[in-house]
């Protein structure tokens, strides 16, 4: 019985064998790893093209905007620059569509609880490609249009004008945050959360001189 045992022979894989099947490993985590590499570099790419200049100067504001916020001394308005909310919107979305798309399958597993996937009806459960087709429909930011006017060099003290501004836009039922000053510098923050609007009043003045040196509100607007 011994010599029998003694006959059999333990065959172990060949050295390149193994050597074979490490670099495989190796190889498989190294595509992994090199195409969400790639998949992040090229999202990079996509984002800086997404985010670039989207403004553009304007010769006069749109009454939907100058119904809702007061403008003091149009005539003297130094620039009106306005960033379209759908043009960037549309930008960012196009962007992130793949990182959405790799994104896609985690998101429909884990989930459950609709944070994610919007649905019409919260009693309704959705399918696997209703979820996937809700999640790349979702958009990923709110088209608001951007709003910048800016003043230099106004006749008016900077009190006179902060204080104009805060008055008048009480008067339109918008919430006033309270002041952040310096001796240069006041500015405050104002919202109208019933028309989804919101924005600040910067101002800024050499105390030496007369005149008000920059007068600036920015407003973030409904998109139309």
């Amino acid at each position: 019985m011994r010599q029998e045992i003694d006959k059999i022979k333990i065959k172990e894989p060949p050295i390149e064998e193994l050597s074979k099947q490490r670099s495989c490993v190796k190889s498989t985590c190294a595509t992994g790893c090199g195409c969400f590499t790639i998949l992040f570099v090229i999202s990079i790419v996509l984002l800086k093209f997404a985010f670039g200049p989207t403004s553009k100067e304007l010769k006069d504001l749109p009454e939907t905007f100058t119904t809702k916020i007061p403008i003091y001394d149009v005539s003297d308005i130094e620039t009106i620059t306005h960033t379209s909310g759908k043009e960037k919107s549309k930008k960012i979305e196009r962007a992130a569509y793949i990182p959405k798309l790799v994104l896609s399958p985690f998101i429909i597993y884990f989930d459950k609880d609709y944070k994610y996937i919007p649905r019409e009806n919260s009693n309704v459960d959705l399918n696997n490609i209703e979820k996937f087709w809700s999640f790349m429909k979702k958009p990923l930011t709110t088209q608001k249009d951007i709003y910048k006017i800016e003043w230099l060099n106004l006749h008016a003290e900077q009190r006179f004008l902060i204080d104009y501004y805060e008055t008048e836009l009480k008067k339109k039922d918008f919430e006033i945050s309270p002041e952040s000053k310096n001796d240069e510098i006041i500015q405050f923050t104002f919202s109208d959360t019933k028309n989804d609007i919101d924005g600040v009043v910067f101002s800024s003045d050499d105390p030496n001189t007369n005149d008000t040196d920059y007068l600036s509100i920015t407003v973030n607007f409904p998109s139309e």
